[in-house]
């Protein structure tokens, strides 16, 4: 029934992250450039060259501090196995249409399930699927990814917020202009679309200018969308960001069997 549960184990924790800071000159930004989303938001499977048309893409983000590594299972069918906290499991196809989640302790069965949720996907379009919160009150959250057509020379980047006990956030240029203002908890920004350069950027309390993580030398490279999310929490200290990166278009969709 599933053509794709074949997910591979990708990790974008803090390793991708640093890898997106070898950009070189630090653009400038403004909250001019942000862009809701409306319309179009392109074809999942022509983007990410993934699965057959009309096929809908996910990916799943575990972004729940203090849960275990979890299994995944789709439509009662294991499709994920021992992702854990800041990981993601990297786009796989899935049919389009009605399916039920199911996010359960690394080895457990469907049984003892923390995440029992359905979700209905349309075809072409690519989700963000997040466990988030902590595990006493975990929650699935689904984000779709604007996987539209850019220009040459553009990026696609939006933040969201998932630290569970952070409170609300402004995203700003080091020591200027807010670009996202009051992101709260366990919301998603609009895009913005900018200029493909290095930025640096910074996390604080909504209206103030304490700097609560700070975001140097992040490079954007043209024709990617960026999902940054900020995971972690503030009581142990451990507040990141976990970048999950996706192209826009990819050239050709490989269909998967």
């Amino acid at each position: 029934m599933v053509r794709s549960l074949r997910f591979s184990l990708f990790s974008f924790a803090a390793a991708m992250m640093m890898g997106l800071l070898a950009g070189s000159g630090v653009g400038t930004v403004s909250a001019q450039d942000s862009t809701p989303m409306s319309g179009s938001m392109g074809d999942c499977v022509t983007a990410l060259g993934v699965g057959a048309d009309g096929d809908s893409c996910v990916n799943v983000v575990h972004a729940s501090p203090d849960a275990p590594a979890v299994d995944v299972y789709l439509d009662g069918t294991k499709a994920l196995e021992g992702l854990g906290f800041g990981g993601a499991s990297g786009w796989v196809a899935v049919p389009a249409g009605d399916h039920q989640v199911q996010v359960v302790p690394a080895g457990e069965d469907a049984s003892s399930a923390v995440i029992d949720a359905p979700v209905t996907l349309e075809g072409g379009a690519g989700y963000l699927v997040a466990a988030t919160g902590l595990v006493a009150s975990i929650a699935p959250q689904i984000y779709q990814v604007d996987l539209s057509d850019l220009a040459a020379d553009s990026a696609r980047v939006r933040v969201i917020h998932t630290s569970p006990d952070a409170p609300a956030v402004d995203i700003a240029v080091k020591g200027g202009d807010v670009l996202i203002p009051s992101l709260a908890f366990p919301n998603a920004s609009d895009y913005l679309v900018v200029p493909a350069a290095s930025y640096d950027l910074e996390v604080r309390p909504t209206g103030a200018m304490d700097v609560a993580l700070a975001l140097d030398g992040v490079a954007l490279e043209a024709g990617m969308v960026y999902d940054v999310f900020a995971i972690g929490t503030v009581a142990d200290a451990s507040l990141t960001v976990l970048v999950v990166p996706s192209t826009t278009p990819a050239t050709v969709a490989t269909p998967m069997a």
